[in-house]
């Protein structure tokens, strides 16, 4: 008989000689097989999670991507032409496909046609996917988004923060080379010619990876499904799959074959929403190679620094060209301002940093509640805040020196104001922080108070913060300054501008701004502004304006003006439309938004357009 030494080496052995066998299993198994095994695919949760698939299977989440058919597509593929930017394009359906035919200028003749093949959004706006000849696997994002809240078709051009002088096909963008990573569960990019690109490259020779590249692309699941937040799921399927090792799991509470993001310290919790939600670059070079090839290195549950850097004002890409890319998509104090960019705001809070309980679960409910923002009621209101702060419970005006069931009561309009712009709609800032409007005006960002006070000039609000909140003395105002509103209205810039519509819009809504006080200058910046996205924010607040004033005719000439028609068709839209409203008309300019004389007004609303103009830069938003 074994004595029990002799038992260990036996064993000790046996264990070598075992992991040496899977060591070589392993090292001759091709790679892309190992990406493939261990993805198991959201229909496999359906049989012990069933109520978690049905209230994922809900949200926008799934239907990221989409192949193309009739019950994915949004758009109206009636035949009707669309012409922007000198090319007409008509959205047609042929043996129940999807195609958009091309037309060059005064020609009758179809120029060319793309099949859209896969969808991309199903919420906001959906873009259309189509494949090329010769260009392997790759799928290009096509021309035309539809628009599902406002229901009509946008060029590309108009969806980003760019002016006028725009190309055709400044917009379109390879879905393989960028937005596989984040629409997608267990994206392989699988690039084809890395080497000869590489080898250009070194040679000192210009690419252009985003037209260049070629791919033959998979994914475990198009969209963004259940193994995309608890990790790969073919380990666990294996071992669930036996009912004593199930019910074992069930009895301790745990299961360390699949990832539960509420029972993960918290960095790492919110690091799996970061994942896609903060913007990033590979670590290196070597992680950037097999970013293209076989996709992200990063699983849920693990630590997503060691292999990502995050994207910050200061960041760069090595022999770009374009030293504002990341610099604009942040205000001058480091806040992001642009969507996409949640995770590093997170991150500058002392909400995050001196807790370790807020996690995105905290305000967020992947399982429930809306799929519009995935909140419950109570996620929507202040409970999530007052579970912490809970010295405001019982007295919610006392602190916030707004009435309690009012918009200036809500804890989430002071300290996460909107102030981000992404996918053609203004969101809120995940940087928790405290008012503070004489700071926001020093770095040329909104604060929350104008947001709603948008008749009243930042000295006003730096004032009452401090008088309401520090006990100030009340501080004599300046009477010729010009209404926050105003001057980012005009002298913003394009971010700003876009917000200070967006706001406008929601402030007449809420009734806490006068229409009347707003028309003039809304239907200036529908004419004058060059930037597509600025003009369509005025003409929802000019849209506001006009419900709340039952101005019937108003409403119904808005419908000749499209934000991003040429020059010519908008101006005698504008026209009709200041026709229409100084026939309404009945005071001048209110002298609450610019104390000047009247014959002083042209010239100051100028000079602010001016510096508008000054400021205006095309703004690189990723999407």
């Amino acid at each position: 008989m074994f004595n029990l030494d002799q038992m260990m080496r036996l064993l000790i052995q046996l264990k070598a000689a075992y992991l040496l066998v899977v060591l070589l299993v392993v090292i001759a198994m091709p790679c892309r097989a190992q990406l493939v095994t261990e993805w198991a695919g959201s229909d496999s949760c359906i049989d012990c999670h069933q109520d978690r698939h049905d209230s994922w299977y809900r949200t926008y989440h799934r239907t990221m991507t989409q192949t193309a058919d009739s019950s994915t597509v949004a758009g109206r593929f009636d035949g009707q032409p669309l012409t922007y930017w000198g090319v007409t394009i008509r959205p047609v359906m042929r043996n129940n496909q999807y195609w958009f035919d091309y037309y060059l200028p005064d020609e009758e003749e179809v120029f060319t046609s793309y099949q859209v093949l896969r969808t991309v959004g199903s919420h906001r706006y959906q873009q259309y996917l189509t494949q090329v000849e010769g260009a392997a696997d790759n799928y290009y994002r096509l021309h035309l988004l539809w628009h599902i809240q406002d229901q009509r078709w946008v060029h590309m051009n108009g969806a980003f923060l760019s002016p006028d002088e725009q190309g055709f096909d400044d917009n379109v963008a390879l879905w393989n080379h960028n937005c596989i990573f984040c629409h997608n569960t267990g994206p392989d990019p699988n690039i084809q010619n890395f080497e000869a690109l590489q080898k250009r490259a070194d040679q000192g020779l210009t690419i252009d990876l985003e037209r260049q590249s070629l791919y033959r692309s998979e994914v475990s699941e198009l969209g963004i499904a259940c193994e995309t937040c608890h990790g790969p799921a073919a380990r666990h399927v294996k071992v669930n799959g036996n009912p004593v090792k199930r019910m074992w799991n069930k009895l301790r509470g745990r299961d360390s074959s699949i990832i539960n993001p509420d029972r993960l310290p918290q960095e790492r919790s919110v690091q799996i929403c970061g994942q896609c939600h903060g913007q990033r670059t590979p670590a290196d070079g070597l992680l950037a190679r097999e970013w293209v090839h076989n996709g992200p290195v990063y699983r849920a549950g693990d630590d997503l620094l060691e292999t990502i850097k995050l994207v910050w004002r200061d960041s760069s890409i090595p022999g770009d060209s374009n030293t504002d890319r990341y610099r604009l998509r942040f205000w001058p104090d480091d806040t992001p301002r642009l969507s996409a960019y949640e995770y590093q705001g997170i991150l500058q809070s002392r909400c995050y940093l001196d807790s370790e309980a807020l996690t995105c679960n905290t305000c967020h409910s992947m399982h429930g509640g809306d799929p519009e923002g995935m909140t419950t009621e109570w996620q929507r209101g202040n409970g999530p805040c007052l579970e912490c702060h809970q010295e405001y419970s019982d007295d919610i005006a006392g602190h916030t020196k707004h009435a309690e069931n009012s918009v200036g009561s809500e804890c989430s309009n002071c300290h996460m104001p909107k102030i981000v712009y992404g996918v053609m709609t203004i969101h809120r800032s995940h940087r928790i922080e405290i008012p503070n409007p004489q700071q926001n005006t020093f770095d040329q960002r909104p604060n929350a108070c104008n947001q709603c006070h948008l008749d009243k000039s930042y000295q006003w609000a730096a004032a009452q913060t401090a008088r309401l909140w520090q006990a100030a003395p009340e501080t004599e105002q300046d009477p010729t300054a010009v209404a926050a509103g105003i001057y980012d209205l005009y002298a913003g810039d394009p971010v700003q501008r876009a917000i200070s519509a967006w706001s406008l819009q929601q402030a007449i809504e809420q009734g806490v701004q006068q229409p009347e006080w707003w028309v003039s200058h809304l239907l200036r910046v529908m004419r004058d502004d060059s930037y597509p996205a600025v003009r369509r924010f005025a003409a929802k607040a000019l849209q506001a304006a006009a419900e709340k004033q039952n101005n019937h005719e108003l409403i119904l000439a808005l419908q000749g003006f499209d934000f991003i028609a040429a020059a010519g068709d908008r101006e005698q839209a504008i026209l009709q439309l200041m026709k229409n409203w100084q026939q309404r008309q009945q005071n001048g300019w209110p002298a609450t938004l610019l104390p000047e004389a009247d014959n002083q007004f042209i010239d100051k609303i100028e000079l602010l357009q001016s510096i508008g103009r000054q400021r205006s830069v095309g703004i690189s938003v990723g999407e």
